[in-house]
């Protein structure tokens, strides 16, 4: 079984960290602290330099990459039961749909999307304004992009919402969705995140995030079936702090625990 590891970033040091303890991809995003807002684009451009950087000297793994969060605003990290955070106006969905351009042309594998219509289901429509812009700057520079749909899913009201919206994603050529099945906790959302996989049929990766620690890894794939997972590798607020890791910061120790803990299974 081979269990892919993501690890959400708001910096080169961050990248680096992930790259050097074996994860697979970052998401590279900025105010982690809210739930995460799009890069600036010098940051993108800077963060996929570095990526190659580190592949070049083996110092990453060999398909090491960068997927960018394209997110115009964030009202809060606890965003669970207020689909409102992902619904946008025609401006705000111009202004990711340009951040997606912006991305895919400085570099970026892949693009983590979402947003919701006012009955809090996918809004299809906007979805593929987004989608067709990063696909067709993809495009322009001759290469594959993957995309993902983040954690508005987990908004939904329910398991039922959840997998019909995967039924979406897939119709709509996603890759990927990032959820916790709706609880704070992945671990606690693991029916949901099941539910999910079966939904895609192979199809379409689930990938468990939110709240993920490496203890939980095992017990998350084995009761899920999701192939990928994601977390932050920071320590929680309250913990003891690192040696010579900044509060915050993506810690070494736990993003090599998260990939050794994937490694073993």
């Amino acid at each position: 079984m081979s269990i892919a590891v993501e690890i959400a970033v708001q910096d080169l040091a961050g990248l680096e960290v992930a790259a050097h303890a074996g994860a697979d991809r970052v998401e590279l995003c900025t105010d982690l602290d809210r739930g995460g807002v799009t890069a600036p684009v010098e940051l993108v451009e800077q963060a996929v330099a570095r990526a190659r950087e580190l592949v070049a000297a083996r110092d990453a793994r060999a398909h090491f990459d960068v997927h960018v969060l394209i997110r115009s605003h964030a009202g809060a990290d606890d965003f669970l039961g207020r689909p409102e955070e992902f619904t946008y106006s025609a401006e705000q969905i111009d202004l990711m749909a340009q951040q997606a351009r912006d991305s895919v042309q400085a570099g970026a594998a892949g693009v983590v999307l979402g947003v919701l219509d006012a009955r809090a289901r996918v809004d299809v429509g906007a979805l593929r304004i987004l989608r067709d812009a990063a696909l067709e700057a993809a495009q322009q520079e001759m290469r594959g992009l993957s995309l993902t749909f983040h954690r508005a899913v987990d908004t939904l009201p329910d398991r039922a919402a959840r997998c019909a919206a995967v039924e979406v994603l897939v119709a709509e050529g996603f890759h990927r969705v990032l959820s916790s099945g709706g609880a704070h906790c992945a671990v606690d959302g693991a029916d949901d995140l099941a539910a999910m996989v079966r939904a895609a049929d192979g199809l379409l990766d689930v990938c468990a995030g939110g709240g993920v620690r490496p203890a939980d890894i095992a017990a998350l794939v084995h009761s899920t079936g999701v192939g990928d997972v994601h977390l932050s590798a920071r320590r929680r607020p309250g913990a003891d702090p690192a040696p010579g890791v900044a509060p915050g910061s993506t810690d070494p120790a736990i993003a090599t625990a998260a990939v050794d803990a994937a490694g073993a299974l």
